[in-house]
């Protein structure tokens, strides 16, 4: 608890600065940063506490951002239809679930391009997206940093409670936890539904900040990102915020004269992952 603690104090601090600077720029950077570090949060949950390791966050990621901008009502409905996604994919068994995960994020990315309404006689969507109204640079900012503040502090307080115990017990032995009582399956479903609810916070900030969402949002570079940013930093729950901060710097500070620098960044931590992890988890040892 002491590591989370001083984890908490250095992404409040690492929140602050844009504020002290008062710089539109620096807010509007460190805004998407934030954003997807929510998204990070959300995969690092579900693979370092549940032990299901996604590669299909930008689902509901998407899902979500897609619904605010059709229909607000269309919410509720987006949330269940990415968590039974889930439920239905683990069925295949935790070694497969990164694959079959990949592949249907990937399925979405492209039928997400066919997703059209009709409107006052004109069809929108489609490559284009939807529009929405954004709340403000400033406004989204302060929303996004007390999300990740608020999702940061709950998982920590999960995983001190009897519930956090029990999402141990699931992912260390799921033969062993049933044979002591514990509903493994709804064990799961309750770890997919919290990592779930997360990811679809992230999107709904995106669609407030950006004003629109497009089928780039399902991309493979969104479904590859959470993945990327917690190798990038450790195996700490600071990591995936770290990471995802280092992804956005990298890509803005390049993207005058290397717009794709990130992927570059992405195609090295693939590459040297198996190290990486390694690494990591010697150094938390």
């Amino acid at each position: 608890m002491v590591a989370l603690k001083k984890d908490f104090i250095l992404i409040l601090t690492i929140l602050l600065l844009p504020l002290l600077l008062r710089s539109s720029f620096v807010v509007s950077v460190a805004t998407i940063a934030v954003i997807y570090s929510i998204l990070s949060l959300s995969w690092f949950f579900m693979e370092k506490e549940a032990g299901w390791a996604s590669l299909a966050h930008s689902i509901p990621f998407g899902i979500a951002a897609y619904a605010l901008a059709i229909n607000p009502t269309l919410l509720i409905l987006a949330f269940l239809l990415s968590l039974l996604l889930f439920a239905a994919l683990s069925l295949s068994g935790r070694e497969k679930f990164v694959f079959t995960s990949f592949i249907t994020a990937v399925v979405f990315w492209y039928l997400s391009h066919y997703i059209t309404l009709s409107v006052n006689g004109e069809i929108v969507g489609g490559e284009e997206g939807f529009s929405f109204q954004s709340i403000g640079i400033w406004e989204s900012y302060l929303l996004s940093s007390s999300m990740l503040l608020l999702f940061f502090a709950s998982f920590a307080l999960i995983r001190k409670s009897g519930l956090g115990l029990k999402i141990e017990a699931v992912r260390d032995d799921e033969i062993a936890a049933r044979s002591i009582g514990i509903d493994a399956f709804k064990i799961r479903i309750v770890s997919f539904t919290i990592s779930v609810i997360t990811a679809t916070v992230a999107g709904l900030c995106y669609l407030l900040y950006f004003g629109h969402v497009s089928p780039e949002i399902f991309s493979v570079e969104v479904a590859l990102l959470p993945f990327v940013a917690s190798l990038i930093a450790g195996n700490r729950w600071l990591s995936p915020v770290v990471g995802s901060y280092t992804v956005v710097i990298v890509s803005r500070a390049f993207s005058g004269i290397l717009p794709e620098a990130h992927l570059l960044l992405y195609a090295a931590v693939l590459i040297l992952s198996p190290k990486l992890k390694g690494w990591w988890s010697a150094s938390v040892d």
